[in-house]
């Protein structure tokens, strides 16, 4: 595998290329989640290294990849959609101007809010199909309700004395509110960055994202889609893809055991334990199960597109 820095217009990213020489490749675009991550996948914080696995995976298979940072790396709270996806169809066209790809086999892969993202701009770039990760079947919105009702049903089934004081603190009731207050100032300001206990946080994005109907583009596409979700995901809802059932060219996967940054997790999976259970995954490879779906798919694919032409 050999890897290629490009500089795209406001980001850095990351070429990878099989080994084997002969002719144009098939090629798989990556789209990142949320929040401050570089293309490797990494935060300040934490380095997962998913993109960078996932990038291997299908460089493995013989695809051609690109992935890339995200915008404003050190001020993300100035990021918007707009930018997310600007960013996403200049990469899409960076990989297909690549002399080693085959320019009629472009796929991308979407993860979290990558997947979303993924399919806002799949029509208008004529991708040959989506592969949407622990994201599909839900907007932002509707994941992050999932987010707080799987945290407070955690909260809700604390015992002792710690479960008396949550009870006690109403702190269920509270958070609610709050997080109510807090998208409603968000909808309402005129600005882009409002600040919030002198934390800055990204009103536009929010808000961009409040108008969005994953549906409406669902029902747009006629390219072939996998949508795939871990059963132990908690940020994205696997029961989602049953919203998909009634798009004929998608098909849903769930994958046992198969968390949010995509490895196999053993634990019950924790709202409350989240970035404990992610770090104990990370050193793993991508969840096996999850590769031979996506490769046979893309076999699938690719060997459908030459018995037409």
């Amino acid at each position: 595998m050999r890897e290629k820095e490009l500089q795209l217009t406001a980001v850095k990213a990351m070429l990878t290329i099989p080994d084997e020489k002969s002719g144009k490749k098939p090629a798989v675009l990556i789209i990142s989640g949320s929040g401050p991550v570089d293309y490797n996948g990494n935060t300040k914080k934490f380095a997962s290294n998913v993109y960078r696995d996932l990038a291997a995976v299908f460089t493995e298979m013989g695809y051609v990849t690109l992935r890339y940072d995200k915008r404003n790396l050190d001020a993300f709270y100035k990021t918007t959609l707009t930018d997310l996806i600007q960013d996403a169809k200049e990469a899409f066209h960076a990989l297909q101007n690549q002399p080693e790809v085959d320019d009629k086999q472009l796929f991308i892969a979407g993860h979290s809010e990558g997947a979303m993202i993924a399919t806002m701009i799949a029509e208008e770039l004529h991708a040959t199909g989506l592969i949407l990760l622990a994201g599909a079947g839900q907007n932002l919105i509707e994941a992050t309700e999932y987010q707080r009702e799987r945290a407070y049903k955690e909260i809700s089934a604390q015992g002792g004395f710690k479960g008396w004081l949550f009870q006690k603190l109403k702190v269920i009731e509270k958070d609610r509110q709050k997080a109510d207050n807090l998208f409603k100032r968000f909808k309402e300001a005129e600005e882009d960055v409002v600040r919030v206990q002198l934390v800055r946080m990204n009103a536009a994005w929010w808000r961009e994202h409040m108008v969005v109907n994953m549906h409406h583009y669902y029902e747009k596409l006629s390219i072939p889609i996998l949508a795939i979700t871990g059963s132990k995901d908690v940020q994205a809802d696997p029961n989602a893809l049953q919203t998909l059932k009634p798009y004929p060219t998608i098909e849903t996967v769930i994958i046992k055991d198969m968390n949010h940054v995509l490895k196999i997790q053993t634990e019950e999976p924790s709202m409350m334990k989240l970035l404990k259970q992610y770090k104990q995954t990370f050193s793993q490879p991508i969840a096996p199960e999850l590769c031979d779906v996506m490769g046979s798919w893309l076999t699938k694919q690719i060997q459908g597109r030459k018995s037409h032409e």
